[in-house]
Formats: structure tokens, C-alpha cells, sequence
């Protein structure tokens, strides 16, 4: 299923919230963000993209896969999400949230 995933299967979900799954437990994110890479694809291949989303201050989750629940796809297993920085402009605006990403080549 994740190779047949597309940048508009997120695009207009960013707002939703997706429930990781994994072996701590479930965790609820919210969707904040999806880019299109900005370099071309090889042929017959989807174009790369992102997905960012925002989890609670705790639990803090390790770079690894999970399962996802997407809210029409269903479940997405075997997601890699990575934890990120965000930009300095938008540290006070999470409140302590956490954002994590997910690349999809």
C-alpha cells in the first residue's frame, strides 16, 4: 500500500487527525503539512513527498516505522517517521508539540 500512496492522498487531510500505532501504544497527530519534493522523479515513479505532523510533548517517539492510521486510507503500516526540528519562527506556536516526518520516495 505505501508505494501507491500519492502527495494528494494527504494534501487535503492537513488539518485531520492520524493515529500512530506502535509499540508503546497509540498516539493522535495532527497532520500540518505536505510538500512535493522539489526535484523530478524517474519515470513511472510517483514524485517523492513529505508529510509533517504534531504529536503531544510526550510521548517522545524514536526514528522508526509505525503504523498509521490514515482517515479514509485506513491503515498505512510500516511508516518510517523521523522526529524534526522545526523552524525557529514556529517553536512558540507548537507550545511544546512535536513534530515528525514522514518521506515517501
Amino acid at each position: 500500500m505505501l508505494d501507491q500512496l500519492t502527495y494528494e492522498d494527504f494534501k487535503d487531510e492537513i488539518g485531520k487527525t492520524f493515529v500512530l500505532e506502535g509499540a508503546g501504544g497509540r498516539v493522535e497527530m495532527e497532520l500540518i503539512g505536505a510538500r512535493l519534493s522539489p526535484y523530478p522523479s524517474l519515470p513511472a515513479r510517483r514524485r517523492a513527498f513529505a508529510i509533517l505532523f504534531v504529536t503531544p510533548p510526550t510521548p517522545i517517539l524514536d526514528n522508526q516505522m509505525y503504523n498509521i492510521r490514515h482517515p479514509k486510507k485506513g491503515l498505512m503500516e510500516g511508516v518510517f517517521i523521523t522526529p524534526v526540528v522545526p523552524a525557529m519562527q514556529d517553536i512558540e506556536k507548537l507550545n511544546g508539540k512535536r513534530v515528525y516526518e514522514a518521506v515517501f520516495n
